[in-house]
């Protein structure tokens, strides 16, 4: 008799742990969704999808729908059949056709809400850029995504970006930019971690993050959206503090640092370097970097 007490008592741990690790993993993709790591939190959710304790959670399938919603067109997911947004839309209509699916888009309204903003955005910059398939692929999915669904109005709660737009028109003084600097300076050495927005290490736009962070500023997570959100600036108005954007050959960023010299003195950037982590780079000097600079940009 005691020795099945013991047992189930042991199963109940067992479980408990398990339910916590489980709350643990689901709570992990939340977060890097929230920091817009979109490609970070994909991968964790697919290896979730591929975990039998996950069987009976919809909320994996949720957050892999929304985070391919987010990348189209990226690196890594270019050519992708299907594309991330015919998967995503597909698996979002599936959640959509069940009422345990209904009830958890309902229960995350304001994350579906900040997605049909963004989506709209992305169409309208096709339009302008008259990018006729991709705006017509894209409407399509729209059209269909969102029916009957009571959508958040968008002047109702902003999205990061927009208050964040609003609010980076008081950054102004040098003493502001002095600071930035001093805050990623104190960083120097740390080492790089992917997805890494803390002291115990950065990816480059993570790096970003924290350092900005350090003023009560809230920006973009990836190194795209942070170049989507600055005002783009020529070389000859760089200032300390100001963004350095770089790409791998294509139209698209994948790395960013911030500007530490003073005008007019050769070009220097902090940044997080996959090889070494925190460490101070002369541009202009380093055959490497000048091949791949994008160009440049400004929250001032």
């Amino acid at each position: 008799m005691m020795r099945n007490k013991f047992l189930i008592a042991c199963i109940l741990l067992i479980n408990s742990f398990l339910s916590v690790a489980q709350d643990r993993a689901l709570k992990k993709v939340v977060t890097l969704y929230k920091q817009e790591n979109y490609r970070l939190a994909y991968w964790r959710t697919d290896n979730l999808l591929n975990n039998p304790d996950y069987d009976t959670s919809l909320i994996p399938q949720l957050y892999k729908s929304i985070t391919l919603l987010h990348i189209e067109g990226r690196l890594f997911f270019r050519n992708r059949k299907p594309s991330p947004w015919e998967e995503g839309a597909s698996i979002f209509m599936s959640l959509k056709n069940t009422d345990e699916g209904k009830k958890l888009i309902i229960n995350n309204i304001q994350i579906i809400s900040e997605l049909s903003w963004y989506l709209t955005d992305e169409l309208n910059r096709y339009k302008k850029q008259k990018d006729i398939k991709n705006y017509e692929r894209l409407k399509k999915i729209l059209n269909s995504l969102f029916q009957d669904i009571k959508l958040n109005i968008k002047n109702e709660v902003k999205p990061k970006s927009e208050s964040f737009e609003n609010e980076s028109r008081y950054i102004t003084t040098s003493l502001e930019r002095e600071k930035l600097v001093e805050i990623a300076m104190n960083e120097l050495g740390k080492p790089y971690i992917f997805g890494g927005t803390t002291q115990e290490g950065f990816d480059c736009s993570g790096f970003i993050c924290f350092v900005y962070k350090g003023l009560n500023f809230q920006i973009g997570r990836s190194s795209r959206d942070q170049y989507l959100m600055c005002r783009k600036i020529e070389k000859k108005d760089l200032q300390k503090g100001d963004f350095i954007f770089f790409n791998n050959g294509t139209d698209e960023v994948s790395h960013v640092g911030i500007i530490i010299s003073e005008p007019n003195e050769p070009l220097k950037m902090i940044h997080s370097s996959t090889s070494k982590g925190i460490i101070i780079t002369e541009v202009e000097t380093s055959e490497y970097w000048m091949k791949k600079l994008h160009g440049f940009g400004t929250l001032y």
